[in-house]
């Protein structure tokens, strides 16, 4: 069975997305701090006269008409622009150029250490299309056909196991390992992608008339112990009628 490759550690995962946790806080403050410069900038200075001006006449409505007044009142004058808001835009402004500063920093320092990283593992991938473009090679050198003296070895070794333990599920599956490591003792190369059991029936059964009884074989197997079949002494009887029907196809 081919074996599952290693995950990445956790520790590794949390180291690389470091950057990126400390720089969502940054941008959320300056976001929060952009939100209250501009809104303290539409309110614009607070007032505080229009009431009065409108509590006036009500406050003389039980006296006498009073005389028009002859001259317009002066014009005031615009009012001064408030020092504190002045203070506030400044700390805002140098807080949002921190803010994209920081995430300028962060971002040329990711894609650093990204392209550093590619550059680094260049002679390992090199090496292992070498290694990958070898082993293929070796294996299509020894891809001829199987050594037939051992195919029937083993045959008659998965024959006398599946009769001789006590077990019905234990002799099943001792019976197909038997055969796998038949086929890999025959000198037949097996694929890169190819399962030892996918293996085992390209050599077992590439004779003729017997590929069926392989496959049942290989079910039977599979069932038991990875299906959780509890296998009976039928099971075993057509194990052992498969491997009958195998060795006759090798004799």
């Amino acid at each position: 069975m081919s074996r599952s490759e290693p995950s990445v550690p956790v520790h590794e995962t949390a180291r690389s997305n470091r950057p990126r946790m400390l720089l969502l806080p940054l941008v959320a403050i300056a976001g929060f701090f952009t939100t209250i410069m501009f809104a303290a900038a539409a309110q614009g200075l607070p007032q505080f006269g229009g009431w009065l001006a409108d509590a006036e006449p009500r406050a003389g409505e039980g006296t006498g008409p009073t005389a028009p007044a002859e001259t317009a009142p002066p014009p005031m004058d615009p009012p001064e622009d408030s020092p504190l808001l002045a203070i506030i835009g400044y700390v805002l402004a140098a807080l949002v150029l921190a803010a994209v500063l920081a995430m300028v920093f962060f971002g040329a320092r990711l894609l650093i250490r990204y392209l550093v990283g590619l550059w680094r593992d260049r002679p390992l991938a090199r090496r292992t299309a070498s290694a990958l473009d070898a082993h293929v090679v070796a294996v299509s050198a020894a891809g001829g056909d199987p050594d037939e003296a051992t195919i029937r070895r083993g045959i008659a070794e998965a024959l006398r196991t599946v009769d001789d333990r006590s077990r019905p599920g234990d002799s099943i599956i001792a019976a197909w390992v038997g055969l796998e490591e038949s086929a890999a003792d025959a000198g037949a190369g097996r694929g890169v992608n190819e399962t030892p059991s996918e293996f085992t029936v390209r050599i077992i059964g590439r004779r003729a008339g017997i590929t069926d009884d392989v496959v049942t074989l290989l079910g039977l197997y599979e069932r038991v112990r990875f299906g959780g079949h509890d296998a009976d002494e039928d099971d075993r009887a057509r194990a052992a009628e498969c491997l009958r029907g195998i060795q006759e196809g090798w004799r």
